[in-house]
């Protein structure tokens, strides 16, 4: 139990997302590798709510509905929220979604508290989608000027990201890459042997249509009659547009060419696969693109920026342009027929990740950021070049 001295000694960092998982999911492990500050969450409390309480001091329910795309009243209770931070706390904003509602809320306000905003991907409003297009040119002059009225610094995963949000918003202050948000390791059983035949492939990811589903159902159809074994794990996602629908859900259920997991356990159950495909269409850093090449296991992904600008250092890995069906076909094939020793590569993979890409090293540099904004140190330089 913290005492009120100190709590007067320690920094706040307010962590918030328009989503308890976005605040659970690896957040959580940088949190507790943070010894200087008390950490409060701001964001709905839902099923993750117990989670939350063991890691953050303070936990706030923003009692928000994520299925709109603007729920007034969220944004209101928001506001009060804002209102009541002391001048010294840093609000750490993860999400463009959780960005932009930060900026609806604070408006008409002066900055007393120091933000930061994380691009964990620019998702949705980024898409190919002929509404996110719409959408992205009604709300270009109010991101610019929210941007950079309302946070003093930008986090990005990927180069790319980068360069593309910053030409957009005009965004006028310092911005950094931090390529993922860390994996636990110590928490993930890794993969003890290989199988030569009947290769079990895995697809494990939130069930969007820019993750690649529906393209992913093509590959196994195309190799049905192979000694491949094709596996789908993840929930459908109600809170985003681009999510599958329940009926979408039923016909996977019901197909002939993958088998059907729901939520697994990356962590334990993983390893008890061979093959990971990754063909998310955006993506800031692939977190399970990460676990899979600490795990051990054989990786194919789609060739865009958040799977290359970090995953192309590790072995094991073999990248797809355009979500070419034929070819992540031909790279199995040769997987199949192959005698390379993939355990050499997947023990190079986990030296790297624990020498750059842990919880650990991010919350390293996410503590740094924290003390540079606080102006304890004079400046601050990404590790991540």
């Amino acid at each position: 139990m913290l005492t009120i001295l100190t709590l007067k000694m320690l920094l706040m960092i307010v962590y918030l997302a328009h989503w308890d998982w976005i605040l659970t999911q690896s957040r959580k492990d940088i949190v507790s590798n943070i010894s200087d500050s008390e950490f409060m969450a701001v964001c709905p409390l839902d099923v993750n709510k117990t989670e939350l309480e063991k890691y953050y001091e303070v936990t706030l329910d923003w009692k928000i509905n994520r299925n709109k795309i603007l729920d007034y009243s969220g944004i209101r209770n928001l506001r009060k929220i804002i209102k009541s931070l002391n001048s010294d706390d840093i609000v750490h904003v993860f999400t463009l979604k959780s960005g932009l509602l930060f900026s609806i809320a604070n408006l008409f306000r002066k900055n007393k508290t120091k933000n930061i905003l994380t691009v964990t991907g620019l998702g949705y409003l980024f898409s190919n989608n002929f509404k996110a297009k719409f959408l992205k040119i009604i709300l270009g002059f109010m991101i610019k000027q929210f941007t950079n009225k309302n946070f003093d610094f930008l986090m990005f995963q990927n180069g790319e990201d980068q360069k593309t949000f910053i030409k957009y918003s005009k965004y006028q202050g310092e911005s950094y890459i931090i390529p993922t948000s860390g994996i636990e390791t110590k928490e993930i059983e890794i993969k003890k042997e290989y199988r030569n035949e009947n290769f079990k492939v895995i697809m494990a990811t939130r069930l969007i249509n820019d993750k690649g589903v529906f393209e992913y159902l093509e590959l196994a159809k195309l190799m049905k009659d192979s000694d491949f074994e094709f596996y789908l794990a993840g929930d459908i996602d109600e809170g985003n547009p681009d999510s599958l629908s329940n009926a979408d859900l039923d016909k996977i259920k019901n197909n002939n060419f993958i088998n059907y997991l729901g939520h697994i356990d990356v962590n334990k159950e993983l390893c008890n696969y061979d093959i990971n495909i990754v063909m998310s269409k955006y993506e800031g850093s692939s977190r399970i693109l990460l676990e899979s090449l600490y795990i051990g296991l054989i990786c194919l992904a789609n060739k865009i920026p958040g799977t290359t600008e970090l995953s192309s250092k590790f072995g094991n890995t073999f990248f797809i342009d355009d979500n070419n069906i034929q070819e992540f076909k031909k790279y199995l094939d040769e997987i199949a027929n192959s005698n390379i020793f993939f355990e050499d590569s997947a023990s190079f993979n986990r030296d790297l990740i624990n020498q750059n890409y842990t919880s650990v090293k991010i919350a390293s540099a996410y503590s740094k950021i924290y003390k540079y904004l606080r102006q304890e140190i004079e400046g601050y330089r990404s590790e991540f070049i």
